[in-house]
């Protein structure tokens, strides 16, 4: 599983975007992008843009610790293409392949790529994973001022997925303990995996995930931007855009595998279409303004079926938003002292949720509108031009719109007469946050080195959690527990980093994060434990890159102190809390490029070496591949 916790917070805190335009999967738990961050893969990004603090005001829901924006590429006048492929450990096989072309007077281009990722093998040996990814930009101008660009991506991705961890040997009294995590070895792993009972198991606390035969998951999305850009005059600017985003996954698990497992098929199917059209007026060269509207209709749908038909079954949700913004952006002192400010508020319209079955829960009750979500930020920043010293400070709100499974979310039993069994609450609040941070930045050695030093703080007000014992919604009873609005946790800490460039032909970048989080309720229930759960107090990195005539080498290094991650028993149908160590991971790379026809031409020959030191590590329980290499090879013209 891939997690992105910015800041000490939760997956669902980051907002994911493509050029910019949100991407979450409208099926998943939380509304976000957390189901695909396993396999997220575009052809061609041109630039990962990483902001770290509250941006609701600008970016929407779940810019609560930050944003990620994946950035492709613009076609440029005449034909250019790259075709590679690489090989390597774990059955690595991948083919990339992109073109683009445009005129010469810059009023159209294209470009269009399509990759293809194969594991044979993956980390047990039958995990085999496989990726194919298609994806397109074309730019148009049919006047000086206008400007047309239209974006696609498709992903098609199925993976062998394995069991969860389990706890083995004599667990604690209670789960108000924190077991140091001492995993099954790999060849007890294996036996177990055949269906062997451990009697001596070597003084381990857990097992890891293990092979699963029968059990894959398949997902897929499609998105399509349309974004038009229209200059009005020399100081007014108009853009909107329209993006339709379908995520589609289908897991199915048979009898195969560790323990009882039972045959069975779901579906989940999101659909979101958003509609987006700012202003922005720059009236001078001291203020800029940008105010806009944002309508949002997104789609749930979940199918599940097994061998027996009266098991199968179907539900569908949906809700609308509209969105109001504003920014004002003021420049003083020849754009020294810049100052921010910025205001959001998304109001919802919900709808009755449909089931394959009569008298299904919340069918008969009268919706009202929820609660909306409001925001507000202000930043500052002041650039001291004779020391090359910027300070800076950010505060504001975030906010997480709760999902339609949130609202609306069931289980379907089949224990006695079929039926649904309400968990959600479509009169949920968003989640609310409050963010600070501070910082400063020091420019050395005439721009050569950077030094940056940022304290950050933010507090979830409202959250939304799972609790066991809630209140009915109208005449819906929620006898097994549901969602409910809840206080959160608070996250604080410091980044530092240096980004130097030593030569002409060196780069280092070495960064130190120092990360508090504690949760004012446990995420474990019963365990009294509220420091957050996956989240490692101290981490390190360190990338340097020596660049030769035509070569160059790569040295990427990761290091993280020990975290606690929950582990849910088997045996005991409890979950319990374990300290894992951190990871020491560090990758090299290397490349040489060879010029064909002069210039016209080139092929580049490249290896990496991941895990270089060979850590063996686990990830909240799961197992992570050891030391392995892949060779690569791309043309370019």
């Amino acid at each position: 599983t891939a997690n992105i916790k910015t800041r000490g917070l939760r997956n669902q805190d980051t907002a994911i975007l493509i050029d910019g335009i949100r991407f979450r999967d409208a099926s998943a738990i939380t509304g976000d992008a957390t189901p695909f961050l396993s396999d997220f893969t575009l052809t061609s990004v041109s630039k990962i843009e990483v902001l770290r603090g509250s941006g609701s005001s600008l970016y929407g829901t779940n810019a609560i610790g930050g944003t990620i924006d994946f950035q492709t590429p613009k076609p440029s006048p005449g034909f250019h293409g790259q075709i590679g492929g690489a090989f390597g450990g774990l059955g690595l096989g991948r083919f990339r392949g992109n073109v683009s072309n445009g005129t010469k007077d810059g009023k159209f281009g294209f470009n269009l790529g399509v990759s293809r990722t194969v594991y044979t093998k993956g980390i047990d040996g039958e995990d085999d994973a496989h990726n194919t990814n298609f994806q397109s930009r074309i730019e148009y101008n049919p006047f000086e001022k206008t400007n047309l660009s239209a974006r696609f991506f498709v992903s098609d991705a199925s993976v062998r997925l394995n069991s969860n961890p389990d706890t083995i040997g004599v667990l604690p009294a209670s789960n108000t303990f924190v077991i140091n995590a001492v995993p099954l070895s790999r060849d007890l792993l294996k036996r177990s995996e055949n269906g062997e009972t451990i009697a001596n198991f070597g003084g381990a606390t857990f097992i890891p995930d293990r092979n699963d035969a029968d059990n894959f998951q398949k997902s897929k999305f499609f998105n399509g931007q349309i974004v038009l850009t229209q200059i009005i005059t020399g100081n007014l600017v108009f853009q909107g855009y329209y993006s339709g985003l379908k995520t589609s996954r289908k897991n199915d698990n048979d009898v195969l595998g560790v323990g009882f497992q039972s045959a069975s098929t779901g579906i989940f199917e999101g659909l979101i279409n958003t509609a987006n059209g700012h202003f922005n007026w720059t009236p001078n060269r001291f203020h800029e303004i940008t105010v806009g509207y944002e309508y949002e209709h997104e789609k749930y749908g979940n199918d599940g079926f097994s061998p027996n038909p009266r098991d199968a079954f179907s539900t569908r949700a949906k809700q609308s938003s509209n969105t109001f913004y504003a920014q004002y952006l003021l420049r003083f002192f020849d754009g020294r002292l810049q100052l921010a400010g910025g205001f959001r508020a998304q109001i919802f319209d919900l709808k009755t949720p449909e089931f394959s079955l009569n008298n299904a829960p919340y069918t008969n009750l009268r919706l009202e509108n929820p609660p909306n979500a409001y925001t507000f930020d202000g930043a500052a920043s002041y650039f001291f031009q004779k020391t090359g010293t910027k300070i800076r400070a950010h505060v504001g709100n975030g906010y997480r719109v709760p999902s339609l499974y949130e609202r609306f979310g069931t289980f379907y039993s089949t224990f006695g007469t079929p039926s649904f069994i309400a968990l959600g609450d479509p009169n949920l609040q968003p989640e609310k946050s409050i963010a600070f941070d501070g910082g400063i930045e020091q420019n050395l050695f005439k721009n050569r080195a950077k030094l940056t030093a940022v304290y950050f703080y933010t507090k979830l007000i409202d959250t939304i959690g799972f609790g066991n014992v809630v209140p009915n919604i109208g005449t819906t009873s929620r006898p097994f527990g549901g969602y409910l609005n809840t206080k959160g946790g608070i996250a604080r800490g410091g980044e530092f980093s240096a980004a130097i460039k030593a030569t002409d032909s060196t780069d280092v970048f070495t960064s130190y994060t120092f990360t508090n989080s504690d949760q004012r309720v446990p995420q474990v229930s019963g365990s009294r434990i509220i420091e957050t759960l996956g989240i490692p107090k101290h981490q390190f990195t360190l990338v340097a890159t020596q660049r030769f005539k035509r070569a160059w080498v790569n040295f990427d290094f990761l290091a993280a102190s020990n975290y606690l991650a929950p582990i849910f028993s088997n045996q005991t149908f409890s979950t319990y809390v374990y300290r894992f160590d951190g990871n020491r991971r560090a990758d090299l790379t290397a490349g040489y490029t060879f010029p064909i026809k002069g210039e016209q031409f080139n092929l580049r020959v490249f290896g990496t070496i991941e895990n270089l030191f060979g850590d063996d590590y686990y990830e909240n329980g799961f197992r992570t591949f050891d030391r392995n290499g892949r060779v690569g090879l791309s043309f370019g013209f």
